[in-house]
């Protein structure tokens, strides 16, 4: 049998990584396929909030093993994509991206043998335009997310990117729910909508980018880097933390105290985000010479 057609006949139907619990249930099963001591020595190279996602990494990993086929995923954000490649690599299972094929934020990885290489097609998505009247109101991602999420009650991670421009609207989704999706969203914002399939070439290009500066802090604690970065008081930047609207590294933080490093990227709801790039010495005044990347709400 070629390599092709045997990909083709065992793909991902041996394992649901979709189930409701799919990220956090069964963590023992990680332990069955590699020893306590090398989830230890993994899990000192991430941070606890990462735990969950490694153990379930790690069961993945032993059923491509156990299996010798290919397991899907659902969408991840960039800092799972990276927990699993390291994963593999650590374990000599080949890894690959939908970011590959389709640009985004938030991906598609299979998890494979030696044998298995991957098209756009096995990483099962569909790209759905939002078509609306423009001319009256425009679409914004925070909207078509509230939307998707309240609306159709479903897990995140069985959509990826929304993209937004002046007068566009698309949204990437698990190809199994294409039909949820376009029965399920008619109207976003009181707006009447329909969601149309689209090949990937007529993927739009968001507008977001992020601008680089050079900024002066007293410490990486996360309060004071982002009461120096947002212009705000300390108490509103803890208050902040304490509503849980900080994240980090898409984690929700909920210690102020909590301390950044260089790599980072913090989410500040109905702010924007900020990557924290590098040190670049100190004032004489021990303030911190940093430089980050911003995208600010507007």
């Amino acid at each position: 049998t070629s390599k092709t057609s045997t990909s083709s006949n065992r793909r991902f139907g041996f394992l649901c990584l979709d189930s409701p619990n799919s990220l956090a249930h069964d963590k023992s099963l990680s332990h069955q396929f590699v020893g306590s001591f090398m989830s230890k020595e993994l899990y000192q190279h991430f941070a606890t909030e990462d735990i969950p996602f490694i153990d379930k990494g790690l069961e993945w990993l032993g059923q491509v093993e156990e299996h010798y086929a290919p397991i899907l995923s659902p969408f991840i954000n960039p800092h799972q994509v990276f927990i699993l490649e390291t994963l593999g690599n650590n374990r000599g299972v080949k890894t690959f991206s939908s970011t590959r094929f389709v640009p985004s934020e938030y991906a598609r990885v299979i998890l494979a043998p030696d044998y298995f290489t991957p098209t756009l097609e096995d990483f099962e998505m569909t790209l759905l335009e939002i078509e609306y009247p423009s001319k009256f109101q425009q679409l914004t991602h925070s909207k078509i997310l509230g939307t998707v999420l309240n609306r159709l009650g479903i897990d995140r991670k069985l959509f990826g990117d929304i993209l937004v421009t002046e007068d566009k609207a698309q949204i990437i989704v698990d190809r199994r729910f294409t039909t949820l999706f376009q029965d399920g969203i008619q109207k976003i914002s009181k707006l009447p909508v329909s969601l149309v399939e689209r090949p990937f070439s007529d993927r739009i290009e968001s507008k977001d980018e992020y601008q680089e500066k050079e900024v002066l802090v007293s410490s990486l604690r996360l309060d004071a880097f982002l009461s120096s970065i947002l212009k705000l008081s300390r108490s509103q930047t803890v208050a902040l933390v304490e509503k849980k609207l900080v994240q980090v590294n898409y984690h929700i933080v909920e210690k102020s105290d909590y301390q950044l490093k260089f790599g980072d990227l913090i989410s500040v709801r109905r702010f924007g985000r900020i990557i924290l790039l590098k040190e670049n010495g100190q004032t004489k005044k021990d303030k911190i010479k940093l430089t980050v990347q911003l995208l600010l709400s507007k």
